[in-house]
């Protein structure tokens, strides 16, 4: 009989892991930390993100809110516009469409024109700022989209939550779509990682001239993928809408894009599982500390931050993979 050989890794184990967990989750909770836990997921998407465009890419961004609160606000309008009875999944595809199109154009100018990483990071922090500052301005009446009033600082309230024909999802039922959604995109990014297109944006992250001497139109692909990622962002943000029931315009705060960036270095940018459950284990802690009154996790995320790039540059659940996977290795090399 022939052997069959199981490529694992401690990385596969634990995206494993991490997927029965969120699955069985439910079954030993209360509906109000499966309620918490639907939010986790979906500050993930926005890791997926980062990882995506600065993991994959090579490109720093702290546009990341601009894009979720984008997604966050349209949700917001067109739910609310649409007035129920039929589905706000539309409304979740609009979040989707209007974040990417505006990275997208935003993404065209900066890499049409040439712009470096550093000022790349410098515009994208701009356009946050800009974005969080002008819809605290809207409190007025005439600023109303659809109808709808954007209420200033006071934001949208009373966003309706994801409906199928008239008849709102569960929060149980929620939190496994959006489990469902997490597992889908986690997927496309590892198929996305062993693909010819992953290997293209590799090489224009180690070295975007030699990528443009091998006749990749860089601009090109980062545009696109700027769009996916601006995308992907405001797909978190309609979700976050849909969950809550309120947006405000700290959604586009170059605080939360701070925050994400810093969780995604801390796992390690360049890895997909190690941004995941990094993030979720951060969101919960933040959680956590909040109920006991304190107000130290960016201090504590910072101080990880510090950590990772003086002993573990690579980020601190590569490094856990890395040495998880040396350690049964050399166990199997003395076995035999």
């Amino acid at each position: 009989m022939k052997k069959i050989k199981l490529n694992l890794s401690t990385e596969k184990v634990s995206a494993l892991i991490f997927f029965v967990f969120a699955i069985l989750f439910p079954m030993y909770s209360t509906l109000y930390q499966v309620d918490n836990f639907s939010n986790f997921y979906i500050t993930v998407l926005v890791s997926f993100s980062i990882v995506l465009i600065w993991g994959f890419t090579g490109i720093f961004s702290f546009g990341q809110a601009a894009f979720y609160g984008m997604g966050a606000y349209t949700y917001a309008i067109l739910s609310k516009a649409m007035g129920g009875g039929n589905s706000t999944f539309p409304a979740l595809l609009g979040s989707v469409v209007t974040a990417a199109l505006f990275a997208g154009i935003l993404g065209f100018f900066i890499f049409y024109g040439r712009i470096s990483n550093v000022f790349t990071g410098i515009i994208t922090m701009s356009v946050a700022t800009v974005c969080e500052i002008f819809m605290n301005q809207t409190s007025g009446g005439q600023w109303k989209l659809l109808g709808i009033p954007i209420g200033g600082f006071n934001g949208i309230n009373k966003i309706p939550s994801l409906e199928i024909c008239g008849i709102s999802i569960s929060k149980l039922h929620f939190y496994f779509f959006v489990v469902g959604v997490l597992f889908i995109i986690y997927l496309a990014m590892k198929k996305v990682e062993k693909s010819n297109f992953g290997y293209a944006l590799f090489g224009i992250r180690e070295n975007k001239e030699r990528s443009e001497m091998f006749g990749y139109d860089t601009a090109k692909i980062q545009t696109l993928i700027f769009a996916i990622s601006g995308g992907l962002a405001g797909l978190a943000g309609g979700l976050f809408a849909g969950w809550s029931g309120y947006v405000v315009p700290t959604n586009f705060s170059v605080n939360s894009s701070t925050i994400a960036v810093i969780m995604v270095a801390v796992a390690g940018r360049k890895n997909v599982t190690g941004a995941m459950i990094m993030t979720v284990i951060y969101a919960w802690f933040t959680q956590y500390l909040a109920t006991t009154g304190s107000e130290y996790t960016q201090l504590i995320l910072g101080v990880l931050l510090i950590i990772s790039v003086l002993y573990i540059p690579d980020g601190i659940m590569i490094g856990f993979f890395n040495k998880v996977d040396g350690l049964f290795k050399r166990k199997h090399m003395n076995a035999k």
